[in-house]
């Protein structure tokens, strides 16, 4: 299978390289290359891997019914952006998990989603679409995880969580058991959750508070 990486900061050699791991484990993925909006970084190469050019190189390599692509982009609004742009020049997208995840088979996983090393997904969760967990994330007995989420590494997140659409978790959060995060949240990074956080909301510390709204 060939596919086409969309974005092309650390994130996306990041997904490169767990594409790599799959690789070795017996999968069968070959990428041609990122997909980066700035011109001058046209032409150079990640990893070896060369900077193919913008969602026009879709155009003339008439590449979309031979190629899946991945969002590999940190922030969920850049990243449900870039998907829009995606599905409305007709993409269609794989998902990966790294061989080393731990996943009972009551776990679904949408499409475009990433999981990265060492997760481990316990039983009855939902994973949405284009959502990426990073290194070393739990996820506890029938959580929800809604689409484009973003999880940072080391997170811990108990059972019956409800993460909604565009959430963004911070490296080492922890969510408590029952908690709902709303729509579009930002949750900052080591903060422990303890109870629902509002739609927009950015919530810092220990117990989590709070401290401002985005629109």
């Amino acid at each position: 299978m060939k596919v086409v990486i969309l974005g092309a900061g650390g994130l996306a050699r990041e997904v490169y390289q767990v594409i790599c791991d799959v690789n070795r484990s017996g999968g069968n993925m070959e990428v041609q290359g990122f997909i980066d909006e700035n011109p001058a970084n046209w032409g150079s190469k990640l990893c070896g891997i060369p900077i193919l050019g913008d969602f026009q190189w879709f155009e003339s390599a008439k590449a979309k019914s031979d190629v899946k692509v991945i969002c590999a982009v940190g922030s969920p609004r850049a990243k449900s952006s870039l998907v829009q742009r995606a599905e409305q020049s007709g993409l269609s997208f794989t998902t990966i998990t790294h061989p080393s995840v731990w996943a009972s088979e009551y776990v679904e996983i949408g499409l475009g989603t990433v999981i990265t090393a060492g997760c481990i997904l316990t039983t009855q969760i939902k994973i949405g679409n284009h959502v990426y967990l990073n290194l070393d994330t739990t996820v506890g007995h029938d959580v929800v995880v809604e689409d484009f989420v973003s999880v940072a590494p080391g997170c811990h997140i108990s059972g019956n969580v409800i993460l909604r659409k565009g959430v963004d978790l911070g490296t080492g959060a922890v969510i408590l058991q029952g908690v709902t995060i709303g729509e579009w949240a930002t949750i900052g990074a080591g903060a422990a959750v303890v109870e629902d956080i509002p739609n927009n909301a950015v919530a810092v510390g220990v117990p989590a508070k709070v401290v401002k709204y985005r629109e």
